[in-house]
């Protein structure tokens, strides 16, 4: 069985142009002009994996109580399993989430 092809995606435009000097705008150059640029966090949603998500639905865990867990863990340990990914725990919820930040699990465990 082959592997599908990848195909990868320019990331999103920031807005900074190297060839504008910044001498018709009054904004500093290093302003934030697009909307996932703001405080470092993206617009929208937790990026969750479609497992992920349908499990906190399931769960009754909201997306703040996700972020909550990954901003202010009991507990962060790397995955046995797979070390790039690591593991959070607040309370009984824990969080598995992969290097580039994707929330990858969700689950409920005992203390």
């Amino acid at each position: 069985m082959s592997a599908p092809a990848l195909t990868f995606l320019a990331p999103p435009s920031t807005g900074y142009d190297p060839d504008d000097d910044g001498s018709t705008d009054d904004r500093p150059i290093t302003a934030p002009t697009h909307p996932a640029s703001r405080g470092g966090q993206p617009a929208s949603a937790l990026r969750m994996t479609r497992g992920a998500r349908e499990a906190a639905t399931g769960m009754k865990v909201t997306d703040a109580d996700v972020q909550r867990c990954l901003d202010a863990p009991d507990d962060v340990s790397p995955d046995p399993d797979t070390p790039a990914r690591t593991r959070f725990r607040r309370g009984t919820l824990v969080v598995l989430a992969g290097a580039d930040g994707m929330v990858l699990r969700v689950s409920r465990r005992g203390r």
